[in-house]
């Protein structure tokens, strides 16, 4: 058996990641979950090829986190709306008064937006983040060769198209066919967007970081309780579209903050940082769900209790003043030569 290579082990690492983060170390799906092979085969088939088609995409396409962001609220709405179709069955097991509360038309709208935000921010740009982190040599570099390209990206389509099937059976539901086309259509215009969005278009405002990396843990922190807190704690308090507005314009001012307070150069270890504080409420969040009853939640807390520390140290070793990042330019620069050569 032919050993894997490094890029081999980084896509794989990729296509786990996602998973990992999004539903295990979240709590939605604990690791006793994962003991099922078909559960880890249609979240790695979901997921884990989402998320390495979104960075394949904006590597090939020369763009920025502008679209890495469009392209995750397309994903959220291939997985939400498309495939398990929760965005319009009330009876969906997580909404719970979401069910109610902002359902107009057939469609769950709080719920609708928050978990858009929540698969761009969590199932695909956190993790983005943390992969280029632990591999800064394949930044702006793909991955995939054009036949591994069509193969993840049918194993992708594939898994969508069962689970929309599957769900149908598990769940009871159909949704109104007229909704059902929108979220097609809206997911296209998404990817076109996407790939029509300048690179720049976030991009840092000063030339190094301007926050102390304490300061961008307790951001990263205090995100995902924050929009949490905002989508889910606040049935009849206010009115739907409110909340809607709110976490619109919240996930707008987190962008213009690290757009701000990043840097453009200088910033891995910043990124890193803030990076290990939202896994870190997650970390914290398992094992209050272990003791809230939820078996074997602590266990993905546990992996990214020894995962993050190492994830910030790793980053230091290569962030020094006086370390080279010459692999990173030199393979990126020899891809670049290759695509020039070919057009």
């Amino acid at each position: 058996m032919p050993r894997l290579s490094k890029q081999g082990k980084a896509i794989w690492f990729l296509a786990f990641l996602s998973p990992v983060i999004a539903e295990m170390l979240s709590g939605s799906a604990p690791i006793i979950e994962w003991l099922n092979p078909l559960a880890v085969a249609t979240f790695l088939g979901m997921y884990g090829a989402g998320a390495v088609l979104v960075r394949e995409l904006v590597v090939r396409w020369d763009k920025g986190w502008a679209s890495i962001i469009v392209l995750g609220a397309a994903y959220g709405i291939l997985e939400e709306g498309i495939a398990v179709k929760s965005f319009f069955d009330p009876g969906w097991v997580d909404l719970g008064e979401l069910a109610t509360y902002g359902r107009y038309l057939d469609v769950n709208w709080v719920w609708t937006v928050w978990l858009t935000i929540y698969h761009s921010m969590v199932s695909i740009a956190l993790v983005l983040v943390v992969f280029s982190l632990i591999y800064p040599e394949y930044r702006g570099v793909p991955l995939l060769t054009e036949r591994r390209f069509k193969v993840v990206a049918l194993v992708f389509v594939v898994d969508i198209l069962l689970s929309a099937i599957g769900f149908v059976f598990i769940q009871d539901y159909v949704p109104p066919l007229g909704w059902y086309l929108l979220a097609f259509a809206l997911v296209a215009g998404l990817v076109l967007l996407a790939k029509r969005l300048p690179k720049k278009l976030i991009s840092a405002r000063h030339e190094t970081p301007t926050w102390s990396n304490a300061s961008f843990f307790t951001l990263g922190f205090l995100t995902f309780p924050t929009f949490f807190i905002a989508a889910g704690s606040t049935p009849d308090a206010f009115h739907p579209v409110f909340v809607i507005v709110l976490l619109l314009l919240m996930s707008a001012g987190l962008l213009l903050l690290l757009q701000h307070k990043l840097g453009a150069s200088g910033n891995d270890l910043p990124k890193a940082y803030y990076a290990a504080g939202f896994l870190s409420f997650f970390i914290l969040f398992s094992f209050i769900n272990e003791l809230a009853g939820m078996a074997t939640a602590s266990v993905g807390g546990l992996i990214f209790m020894v995962f993050t520390p190492l994830m910030i140290h790793k980053v230091k070793m290569y962030a020094r003043p006086n370390s080279s990042l010459g692999p990173i330019a030199s393979r990126r620069m020899r891809w670049r030569r290759r695509t020039v050569s070919n057009r």
